[in-house]
């Protein structure tokens, strides 16, 4: 299937900064050659504890990509604009989701943030998997620089939390498969958000973005037939061979 590039360079910024979100990790350790499950009620990283907004770029993968992110307890929203036409992820730190609205048609697909048999901590907690290095600022923000080991998700890196838990910036270093990354936030502004900013659309639909595309001119599972046009201000569907499979 078609996956928004944006999407993919918003995703690895997060798995960098997930390599530190994991039970009881700590920093000089080495990742065991396979991972255990972890144990029940093992906590995990619960997003930002205040509501505010800010502009976004990512560095690393390709041409920089620039967007907006929105904020609330335990949510995030993140649009990003780029030639492949931009994506729209939201991440439910307290659903253990997240959902990247695909730029054609009506479809979603979801990825977990967080193992089966784990719950998140609270909002604006700090992860114990993270090394606390100094006081800092990023932006003129007020912000604590940690650093977490690299492990299955990704590479290891720095990453800047402001008082709420806000993830100003994040450094991941390179290693094989992983370029540099960096994650930086500017302009925040602190205020309330609506709420139905972290909601999925009415009437999208799941897709399995790991499945393969149907026959060219095929819907896709349980999708509207061909020819069915789209709705008032939407943007222009996939090609029929990029369109993905609807997850049962």
């Amino acid at each position: 299937m078609l996956f928004p590039r944006a999407a993919l360079a918003t995703l690895a910024a997060c798995a960098i900064l997930a390599a530190a979100t994991g039970p009881g990790r700590v920093a000089a350790q080495t990742p065991p050659a396979a991972s255990p499950q972890p144990p029940a009620g093992a906590v995990w990283g619960g997003g930002p504890a205040g509501d505010y907004t800010a502009e976004f770029k990512i560095q690393g993968y390709g041409p920089k990509l620039r967007g907006r992110v929105y904020g609330a307890p335990g949510k995030e929203r993140r649009e990003t604009a780029d030639p492949w036409g931009g994506s729209t992820m939201i991440f439910r730190y307290d659903l253990g989701v997240a959902w990247t609205i695909l730029p054609n048609g009506r479809f979603y697909t979801e990825l977990p943030l967080r193992p089966p048999g784990t719950r998140a901590m609270p909002p604006g907690s700090v992860p114990p998997g993270l090394a606390r290095i100094e006081d800092d600022d990023i932006n003129d923000i007020p912000a604590t620089k940690y650093a977490f080991p690299a492990s299955p998700a990704g590479p290891g890196g720095y990453v800047w939390l402001s008082r709420e838990g806000i993830a100003l910036r994040i450094d991941g270093q390179p290693r094989p498969g992983f370029p540099e990354i960096r994650f930086e936030l500017d302009n925040l502004h602190y205020g309330q958000q609506n709420a139905g900013m972290f909601e999925l659309p009415p009437g999208y639909q799941r897709v399995n973005p790991a499945a393969p595309a149907p026959m060219a001119g095929g819907p896709p599972a349980g999708g509207m037939p061909p020819g069915t046009p789209p709705p008032p201000g939407a943007p222009p569907r996939m090609p029929p061979a990029a369109v993905p499979q609807a997850v049962p």
